[in-house]
């Protein structure tokens, strides 16, 4: 074997071998559960959770309530609060997310309505959401907020 051939070999050693052990702790990892792509509030709430709701219209006028609801996502919270007759909502469902999106959510008579320079946005004990709420199960004691953004 000729010496290029051979510090070729060498080369490609040193950058094969430790790619094939990251490679491979990441896998044992994603295997064993260490590692995982799963947002904490995913986990079923297998009982009742109470949790705060907060609703920021973004001029000055906020609502917030307390429910207790049987595992429940985030947007069930929502739903509670409309069937409590506080607010009433328009929602669409995004197929492609299989997820529903707020478009509105009128109070008091004033109707805050997501389009081109707003949005409604909700967070979990203060962290955006990385998923839909209808995906997010709520724990006992979580903060949900929900904000009216404007761009």
């Amino acid at each position: 074997m000729n010496q290029k051939k051979r510090s070729n070999i060498i080369y490609t050693s040193k950058i094969l071998i430790p790619l094939i052990i990251v490679i491979s702790l990441f896998l044992g990892g994603i295997s064993t559960g260490i590692i995982t792509f799963e947002s904490p509030n995913k986990i079923i709430n297998t009982g009742k959770a109470s949790a705060t709701i907060e609703i920021d219209f973004g001029d000055g006028i906020a609502y917030s309530s307390v429910f207790t609801l049987d595992n429940s996502t985030v947007f069930e919270f929502l739903l509670e609060v409309e069937k409590n007759g506080d607010i009433n909502i328009e929602t669409t469902y995004w197929e492609q997310f299989d997820s529903y999106i707020v478009d509105s959510i009128t109070y008091q008579g004033t109707k805050y309505e997501a389009g081109l320079s707003a949005y409604w946005a909700f967070y979990i004990n203060g962290q955006p959401a990385m998923e839909g709420a209808d995906k997010i199960y709520v724990q006992n004691d979580d903060l949900i907020e929900w904000k009216f953004e404007k761009f």
